[in-house]
């Protein structure tokens, strides 16, 4: 019961990164420029989990991301999807997200999901076990049609039989269309 309501109380703090962004920015006038990215997009690039969860099969590791970005018209929101892999298995991470436009082309952003790791008790990007996960990340337009990207992300139960918390770092380039 312990660990529920600890959970819990993870969930609800990082839920209020995604919330906070549609707040912030309700109130912005509309003469002013328009900060922010706003295309979708898919790339690819490195990360890895950086974090060691005690028991076997959950040591940090390298592997590599697919990232993809679908923007929702007319709102602050996101759907994003990060794929992650290293030697050992693959693992899925569907998010939603809420992005704050912090300069002309780029957004800092908050995210919640879910990680769908291939083979459970194997050790993937983002822990070995299945679990809801939170993300911030930044991404920025550096050339027309071309974005870098960079996150953050944390497994709340991505570890079998261990409290410690899965953390993957990944960055890569994408494509925007």
């Amino acid at each position: 019961m312990k660990k529920f309501i600890k959970s819990c109380l993870k969930i609800s703090a990082l839920s209020s990164l995604l919330i906070a962004p549609i707040v912030l920015s309700a109130g912005e006038a509309s003469a002013q420029p328009k900060k922010g990215f706003h295309e979708s997009y898919v790339g690819g690039g490195i990360g890895g989990q950086i974090t060691n969860g005690g028991q076997q099969n959950d040591a940090a590791n390298v592997g590599g991301n697919i990232q993809g970005r679908l923007n929702i018209q007319g709102t602050p929101i996101s759907a994003r999807t990060k794929v992650l892999w290293n030697n050992d298995t693959t693992c899925i991470n569907p998010e939603v997200s809420g992005d704050l436009g912090i300069a002309k082309g780029t957004n800092l952003y908050g995210a919640v999901g879910y990680c769908f790791v291939e083979q459970d008790g194997q050790s993937s990007p983002l822990g070995n076990n299945d679990s809801v996960t939170a993300s911030i990340g930044v991404e920025s337009q550096v050339k027309k049609g071309v974005v870098v990207y960079s996150n953050a992300t944390v497994s709340l139960d991505g570890f079998e039989n261990s409290s410690a918390m899965p953390v993957n770092i990944g960055t890569g380039v994408g494509f925007s269309f």
